[in-house]
């Protein structure tokens, strides 16, 4: 025992000299304050996907890498989608209508967002800094009938409305490729997206090529990181 005392005193000594005095307490710096603060919350951004799949809804590799680049910056995303029928849908190993099938929007969204889904319809400006449209053909097909009437289609109410208050609002908007063909007042007439990514400062409307633009995939995943972090 007396070895072992003998080794263990300058260790006490040490830690008692280290020991705050009684009723001697000692303020944290403020470098410790600094580092012990809660961190800043992310923007709030709203991530609006059109169904499931490149031909009939959301381009899943776009959807997957907007939220891998909004994760890292930080931001805090909520993702929705309209509850509506698709207008159809596409058999993806033959790229032709399944003709006997019928599947909803907000059903089909969920499979990307792993079941933590809100309906569009309670989606609002006020709640959150930023809105993502991902591509896909479902842009063009689910969220306004641009697939079939080009120039003259009609836009999702939903959508349009979204669309409206952000842009009102001058909170930034962003678009990838088959949703670039939503039109609303906040948009760039017949501007093309292109690589980098595109920025309106005076309508704060950013745009990007998606995956239909023949370059190898992680280009135009850094191109949605550019734009994902000009939105955030």
């Amino acid at each position: 025992m007396a070895a072992v005392r003998a080794l263990m005193a300058p260790r006490l000594a040490a830690a008692s000299a280290l020991a705050p005095l009684p009723g001697n307490t000692r303020m944290p710096s403020p470098r410790a304050a600094l580092h012990g603060s809660a961190p800043r919350p992310g923007p709030k951004v709203a991530l609006v996907l059109s169904g499931c799949g490149v031909y009939d809804g959301t381009e899943l590799h776009e959807a997957s890498a907007i939220l891998v680049h909004l994760s890292r910056g930080g931001a805090e995303v909520q993702i929705f989608a309209p509850d509506v029928p698709q207008m159809h849908v596409i058999d993806h190993t033959k790229g032709q209508p399944a003709e006997s099938e019928t599947r909803n929007v907000l059903t089909e969204s969920a499979r990307i967002a792993r079941g933590k889904i809100t309906d569009l319809a309670r989606l609002s400006a006020a709640n959150h800094d930023a809105a993502i449209f991902p591509g896909g053909f479902g842009a063009a097909k689910n969220l306004s009938t641009f697939a079939v009437d080009g120039k003259d289609c009609k836009v999702n109410k939903d959508v349009e409305r979204v669309l409206k208050e952000f842009h009102e609002a001058g909170k930034p908007i962003g678009t990838w490729i088959c949703s670039c063909g939503v039109p609303h007042e906040s948009r760039t007439p017949a501007r093309q997206p292109s690589l980098p990514s595109h920025r309106s400062t005076k309508h704060t409307f950013c745009q990007t090529a998606g995956f239909r633009c023949s370059v190898p995939g992680h280009v135009l995943i850094r191109s949605q990181k550019k734009l994902t972090e000009a939105v955030v």
